[in-house]
């Protein structure tokens, strides 16, 4: 458990890290936030400064063609190799090796290059708008391989006219002599410089490789949303709506600018990233956290100190009051003298104790005289507030056990009265109990041999029940074989039927036998055949013996079918006669069988009923033995009223106290919350000195 100046320093800690943390928050949140607006303001005019710079240097290159077309020593030039080796000696130095110089004629054809493949890439409308403007003219940045790997370049154009035609001097120039104004800028380790055309291509980059691919946030965008918010920052410089803004690119954000250039139609951005330029509010934010963890020191110091210095009475009063708790009222209080809520609460603990030393001494003296049996005492002193109360009711104590053992002195002589009428009918209740017991006996023995009898007709209806079961399944076994019986009887019928027409087609044969003979024999007559009209005879005769038999035949299976339908008859009756049977013999089954179940409930309930006075007897008995017992002690209860009565004697009573006759001054019959009371108060002074073995206490419980 955490002790005060532990809560105390942590309250103060917490309180004072929320703070400075807050502090600490705002101020960097401030900081940043104006890092921020203040690169965005610059963004603007650094790109600008870049476009000029970016422009110059193109125009720079201009210029320089022009001059080398209009000096002497290019009119005054032999041929294309020469003008073009004058085009380029008029260059610096430091961009000679970056420029291809050409001699185009105004057919587009190439009169001389240092580099054919990069000259064959000379437009022949941008020849003729050279010629006829007589001004230079500037290409767009286009990528070509030039023998070293893909490259970007752009050419400029300016008309000569020599010799009665007129001719193109070209300077291809290789985009790197531009590349400081992309490598040098002051745009930090993560930001870059690009320039963008209408389109947002990237036609050159701080990156090299995005300008040679051409790379287009809007339709990369759309395979890829981590380029969502880039590629709509570059979509609005495209299109002229802003000049600034802000993009997150690769999880870093930016803060751009960007400026129109004169030429290739395109906008020059510049980019940068809060963290590239975040030294001073690097070493601001130091110095604010080196600020705030003093402030935090010195707070968990001075916290330290005041806990210790407010918890140390508070601790002190707290253990006084745990003593106080365990009874201690010796002990001093550690006082603290100041006019603060902690010195009032040691003087007050103090007060407390002293005054409650003071209420113990004088209950202490009180009690003492009770012991001693002077009931005439009464407590005196001074007792302040709620304790007044205790003083109150001791003396009201004092005055009821006053009258209390008054009255109990008239109540034990009419004690001893009632206890002689108690015992005579003690008496007559223990004869009353004898007499209820013997004829409970009786009962119990007659119960029994009923019970015996209902158990063995009980035991009957469970045989009787066995053998109707019994009986049920065979007639039930019977009735089975019976339908099995009718159904055979019914397949005769019907194999009597099929017979019948095998008969009847049999003595169709014999009719068209019989025909078949007499015209034999008349077939035999006319050819005068003997032996072809004894075989017509013979087939005369087979014919009459077989239809002869077929009709007996028939005679037999119709004399058959005639049995067997009576047979079917007398079965199908039969049948009904059994299932009426087995209808009744079920209904006999469930009859013997609630019969059982009777008998049994029936001996069920008269086991109950002989136990119910098995416990009667048994009560009858105790009361017997009660009677018995109270008669007994009625006559000690009279002995003990007259000891009572010379135990009173021994208290000292108060002068005005006079035991009533007849109607006593405490009616015993009061609410139970009072006769609680009553015998609580007793019980106390019986503890403080009153020897318990002369049943003092135990008349008490016994009365209420």
């Amino acid at each position: 458990m955490k002790s005060i100046s532990s809560k105390l320093m942590l309250i103060m800690f917490v309180a004072a890290m929320v703070i400075i943390s807050v502090l600490d928050v705002v101020a960097i949140t401030a900081i940043s936030k104006t890092t921020k607006d203040t690169l965005m303001s610059s963004a603007k005019p650094l790109s600008v400064q870049g476009s000029k710079r970016f422009d110059a240097s193109v125009q720079q290159l201009v210029t320089d063609v022009s001059r080398s077309v209009r000096s002497a020593n290019f009119s005054n030039a032999s041929g294309e190799k020469e003008m073009a080796e004058i085009l380029k000696s008029n260059f610096p130095e430091n961009v000679r090796d970056n420029i291809t110089c050409a001699v185009m004629g105004d057919a587009g054809q190439t009169l001389y290059s240092a580099n054919e493949s990069l000259s064959a890439v000379i437009k022949r409308d941008d020849i003729d708008k050279a010629v006829q403007s007589n001004e230079p003219f500037i290409s767009d940045i286009y990528v070509a391989d030039s023998g070293k790997g893909r490259k970007q370049y752009f050419y400029i154009l300016q008309s000569v006219f020599k010799d009665g035609k007129y001719l193109a001097a070209a300077a291809i120039v290789d985009s790197d002599v531009l590349s400081d104004v992309f490598v040098n800028s002051a745009v930090g380790s993560n930001g870059f410089v690009m320039l963008v055309d209408k389109g947002s291509n990237i036609l050159m980059h701080t990156q090299h490789d995005l300008g040679i691919k051409r790379f287009n946030p809007v339709d990369e965008a759309a395979g890829n949303d981590s380029y969502d918010n880039f590629a709509e920052a570059i979509k609005t410089v495209s299109e002229g709506r802003e000049d600034s803004g802000e993009f997150t690119l690769d999880g870093k954000h930016y803060v751009f600018g960007s400026d129109a250039s004169d030429y290739f139609n395109a906008n020059l951005v510049y980019a940068m990233t809060p963290e590239d330029f975040g030294d001073a509010t690097t070493d601001t934010f130091r110095s604010i956290v080196i600020l705030g963890l003093i402030l935090l020191t010195f707070t968990i110091i001075s916290s330290m100190f005041f806990s210790r210095r407010l918890s140390k009475p508070i601790v002190s009063a707290t253990a006084r009051i745990r003593e106080l708790a365990q009874g201690n009222l010796s002990s001093p209080v550690d006082v603290w003298y100041s006019k603060d809520e902690l010195g009032v609460l040691t003087s007050s603990l103090e007060e407390t104790i002293v005054c409650l030393r003071q209420y113990i001494n004088l209950i202490t003296v009180s009690l003492n005289q009770i012991s001693e049996g002077n009931l005439c005492h009464r407590m005196e002193g001074t007792f302040k507030g709620d304790f007044q109360q205790i003083k109150t009711t001791f003396n009201d104590i004092l005055n009821s056990l006053s009258d209390t053992f008054a009255s109990i002195n008239n109540a034990a002589e009419q004690v001893n009265t009632g206890a002689v009428q108690v015992s005579n009918s003690a008496q007559s209740v223990s004869q009353g109990s004898t007499q209820q017991a013997s004829a409970i006996e009786e009962l119990s023995a007659t119960l029994k041999d009923v019970a015996k009898q209902v158990e063995r007709n009980a035991n009957d209806a469970k045989n009787a029940n066995t053998i109707v079961t019994r009986n049920a399944d065979a007639i039930g076994s019977c009735n089975d074989d019976m339908t099995n019986m009718l159904g055979a009887i019914n397949e005769i019928r019907i194999s009597s039927e099929e017979i019948s027409k095998i008969i009847k087609v049999i003595d169709e044969i014999a009719f068209q036998t019989n025909i078949l003979a007499l015209n034999a024999a008349v077939e035999a007559a006319r050819e005068g055949s003997k032996g072809f009209g004894v075989v017509a005879d013979e087939v005369r005769r087979l014919a009459s013996r077989s239809a002869e038999a077929a009709k007996q035949t028939a005679s037999l299976i119709e004399n058959s079918s005639a049995a067997v339908s009576k047979g079917s008859e007398i079965a199908e009756k039969t049948a009904e006669s059994l299932g009426s049977i087995v209808h009744g013999s079920e209904e006999i089954q469930s009859l013997v069988k609630n019969i059982s179940e009777a008998s049994e409930t029936q001996t069920e309930a008269i086991a109950q009923i002989n136990t119910g006075l098995v416990q009667i007897s048994s009560v009858v008995s105790a009361n017997t033995s009660a009677s018995v017992g109270t008669a007994s002690a009625s006559e000690e209860l009279s002995s003990q009223s007259l000891i009572l009565k010379n135990m009173i004697a021994r208290f000292k009573l108060g002068e005005d106290t006079k035991p009533t006759s007849g109607v006593m001054k405490y009616d015993y019959s009061v609410p139970e919350e009072d006769s609680s009371l009553l015998k609580n108060r007793v019980l106390q002074i019986t503890n403080m000195g009153m020897d318990d073995e002369d049943g003092f206490t135990d008349d008490i419980d016994d009365k209420y």
